[in-house]
């Protein structure tokens, strides 16, 4: 059964009971002889060893950048986990296996590669469907090429904003000049994501003495609730979003968008909610020269109820509801200027 996390509709309000107050965004900075003078061990621990770390973190990272990666080892672990308390695996793929973590990977390194970023995909057609044969109205033998894989070249200002989106405003002139009326710079998605990961094995080492990625599920979902009241400071050049809501976001992008974005690996996501994804350039009714007219596939009758709709059209279940409405408040948050 599918299990998902999702933004709340109304703005959330700190809960400091939740999360210990020295771990908020907020939060004044505290030393660590202060923290050792509480008896806070674990907590004072998790800031000596991300001190100690951040040699061998650099290091990890070129070792990654040199292998065409964006996330280290540890940080992709983190990333796996987190996705995975979102759509967790049960007796279908959880949100790791079905590659929302390589699909957050894949946007963040949009611009590391030669040629068109990975940001839109071309098109007409996938390949997944063959092309029609009018001669009697069915399916020919012959597919298309798979245009999804060749991305489309971005205009100027595309690609400024996602340039901005991606790696900061600060990072491009002419989208930094528009910094002030905003009242701040707007944090690369780079940025986000780093220390995003970064604060929640601080978190999960603090509350729990391990790595997010070393707990069980049951204390995973005990950080995992923590990291949703307060642990991230609202985003105003994201409408308020944090890490999580992005995480939230880019996950289901992950797991249920076309497969050439990095994600939805072997369809799983569609299946998973009942979609069979893009059905062109065959279509469900194919116009037959034979007979001057169109020749309904039988799966997928025009004319008449869906074979799996005979008792009336399927609702959506609460699940896919707020798939959608995800989807397009993603879609909307884009397109109301990335900027």
């Amino acid at each position: 059964m599918l299990r998902l996390r999702f933004p709340p509709r109304e703005p959330r309000q700190p809960d400091s009971s939740v999360l210990p107050p020295e771990l908020r965004w907020d939060a004044p900075p505290e030393n660590i002889a202060l923290l050792l003078s509480r008896r806070q061990f674990l907590r004072a621990a998790a800031v000596v060893l991300g001190l100690l770390a951040l040699p061998y973190s650099r290091a990890e990272r070129a070792w990654a950048r040199a292998r065409g990666r964006f996330f280290t080892r540890s940080e992709r672990a983190t990333l796996e986990a987190l996705c995975d308390r979102i759509i967790p695996p049960d007796d279908t793929p959880g949100a790791a296996a079905l590659g929302a973590p390589r699909y957050i990977e894949i946007m963040l390194s949009a611009f590391d590669g030669g040629g068109a970023p990975r940001i839109y995909a071309g098109g007409p057609f996938s390949g997944r469907n063959p092309y029609p044969d009018n001669r009697n109205g069915t399916p020919s033998k012959r597919r298309p090429r798979n245009s999804f894989k060749k991305f489309v070249e971005l205009t100027r200002v595309q690609e400024l904003a996602w340039r901005a989106e991606i790696f900061g405003s600060n990072t491009v002139p002419e989208v930094a000049a528009l910094d002030a009326q905003f009242g701040a710079p707007k944090v690369g998605l780079r940025d986000v994501y780093q220390m995003g990961l970064a604060k929640v094995d601080q978190i999960a080492q603090a509350t729990a003495g391990a790595p997010f990625a070393k707990l069980d599920t049951t204390q995973q979902d005990a950080v995992f609730a923590m990291l949703d009241h307060g642990a991230f400071m609202p985003d105003p050049r994201r409408g308020g979003l944090t890490f999580v809501d992005l995480l939230i976001q880019h996950t289901l992008e992950g797991c249920f968008s076309v497969p050439e974005y990095g994600g939805n690996k072997r369809r799983a996501g569609w299946a998973m909610l009942g979609l069979e994804g893009d059905d062109q350039p065959l279509g469900y009714s194919i116009f037959s020269l034979a007979t001057d007219g169109y020749v309904e596939r039988p799966d997928h009758p025009m004319s008449t109820p869906n074979p799996d709709e005979l008792a009336g059209p399927r609702p959506l279940t609460p699940d896919g509801q707020f798939i959608q409405n995800s989807i397009l408040a993603t879609a909307g948050l884009f397109s109301n200027g990335a900027c």
